[in-house]
C-alpha cells in the first residue's frame, strides 16, 4: 500500500507500507483500557506559589518563639492582630465624625 507523505518543506513523497498494519483487527477493549489508564494517570498541575508582589503584608514572625513568655505567633497577618487594627481604625473614624 502506498501512502502520501508531506514534509515540513511542503514536498510530497510516497511511502510503501505493509498491508498487514492496516488490515489487522483492532482490540477495542485494549484500546479503551489504555486510554482509561492514561487519562486516570493524568494529574493537572494546579499548584502555584505567590510572587513577591502578590503577598500582602510582612510574613516574618512577630517575636521569637521561645524566651518571651508570650504565646507563639507567626505573623501580623493573623486574624487576631488584624481585628485590633480594624477596630482602632473604626474608632478613629468615629472620633473624627464626632468632631466634625
Amino acid at each position: 500500500m502506498k501512502l502520501e507523505k508531506l514534509s515540513i518543506d511542503g514536498k510530497k513523497d510516497t511511502i510503501e507500507v505493509l498491508d498487514k498494519i492496516f488490515s489487522a483487527k483492532v482490540n477495542s477493549k485494549l484500546v479503551s483500557s489504555v486510554l482509561y489508564k492514561t487519562n486516570a494517570n493524568y494529574k493537572g498541575r494546579h499548584a502555584k506559589t505567590k510572587q513577591q508582589n502578590e503577598v500582602s503584608g510582612p510574613t516574618s514572625k512577630i517575636y521569637a518563639q521561645k524566651g518571651t513568655g508570650g504565646a507563639r505567633h507567626a505573623s501580623r497577618k493573623a486574624l487576631k492582630f488584624m481585628r485590633k487594627k480594624e477596630l482602632v481604625e473604626q474608632d478613629t473614624l468615629v472620633e473624627k465624625r464626632l468632631f466634625l
